[in-house]
Parts: structure tokens; C-alpha cells; sequence
């Protein structure tokens, strides 16, 4: 891989850390939301009142972590699309044998489809302890459209 590839790798990598401190600073304040939440306020709720207070607390901390997890993973595609970009070019000049530009996109496709599907397995696994405190079958919706999710983006034919 020449220069042309070699200065593409370092746009990426630049590209990447433009919007990194405001996704960064969005999904750790989710993180927080989340944690609090999960770990301290719903047991405590489950604890005053198993009835009713445990789906309140379950909506307040789903609305206040959504909105700071949305405003981070906003512009986390941009972010995806660049590491995966610099991780199949990684990949490939690593590898031993032919090294051609078919190689270096059909890597950063399998990349990028990697990438997204964690993406959803990890936005599911985040999503889920709140939404099967509201109910159950919230949660079994939930993992039904995210095996949809991921089908179609193993699918898709433009990645």
C-alpha cells in the first residue's frame, strides 16, 4: 500500500476524532444515567414498592439515558464508518500475500457490518434490563426487531 493509501488512513483516523469529545462526553453521561439506575435506584424501588414505583423509576431513567445515549450514537455511524475504514486497512497490511485495493474494501465491508452488528447486540444488552422491568414482553419485542436488525444488516447489499 502506497502513500495514496498510507495518507486515507491518517484522514480516517482524523475524521474519527473530530466528533469523538461530544459522542465521548453523551454516552458517558448515559453510562452514568445507567448505571445509577440499573444498579441502584431500580433495586431500591423494587425494594419500597414491587408494584408500580419500579416501571416509574424504569421510565425516568429510559427517557433521561435515551436521550443522552441518541445524542451520542448520533454521530456514531460517521465514527464506525472511519474505524472501520482504518481497521481493514490495518488488517490488510498486516496480512501476508496479495495486496489489492479489492482486498482492502471488501475487508472495511466486513468491518463495517461487524461493527454495526455489535452495535446492536450492545444497544439491545444496554436497553434491556429497563425495558423487561416495565414488562416482559417489551423486552422479548425488543430482541425480535434487534435479530431483525442484525439479519438485514448481514444482508444489505451496500455496506
Amino acid at each position: 500500500m502506497g502513500n495514496k493509501d498510507s495518507g486515507t488512513h491518517h484522514k480516517q483516523a482524523a475524521t474519527t476524532r473530530e466528533p469523538f469529545p461530544e459522542i465521548a462526553v453523551n454516552l458517558s453521561v448515559a453510562a452514568l444515567i445507567w448505571l445509577f439506575g440499573v444498579l441502584v435506584f431500580i433495586p431500591m424501588a423494587v425494594r419500597i414498592d414491587s408494584a408500580g414505583l419500579p416501571v416509574l423509576i424504569s421510565l425516568i431513567i429510559l427517557s433521561s439515558f435515551s436521550f443522552f445515549f441518541l445524542k451520542g450514537f448520533k454521530g456514531l455511524g460517521s465514527v464506525l464508518g472511519s474505524v472501520s475504514t482504518v481497521l481493514a486497512y490495518e488488517w490488510t497490511r498486516r496480512r501476508k500475500g496479495k495486496k489489492e485495493k479489492n482486498l482492502t474494501e471488501r475487508t472495511k465491508r466486513r468491518f463495517k457490518v461487524a461493527l454495526h452488528v455489535a452495535t446492536i447486540i450492545i444497544v439491545y444488552l444496554v436497553y434491556s434490563p429497563l425495558l423487561a422491568m416495565m414488562h416482559p414482553s417489551i423486552n422479548g419485542i425488543a430482541i425480535i426487531l434487534s435479530i431483525l436488525g442484525i439479519i438485514f444488516t448481514i444482508l444489505k447489499k451496500d455496506n
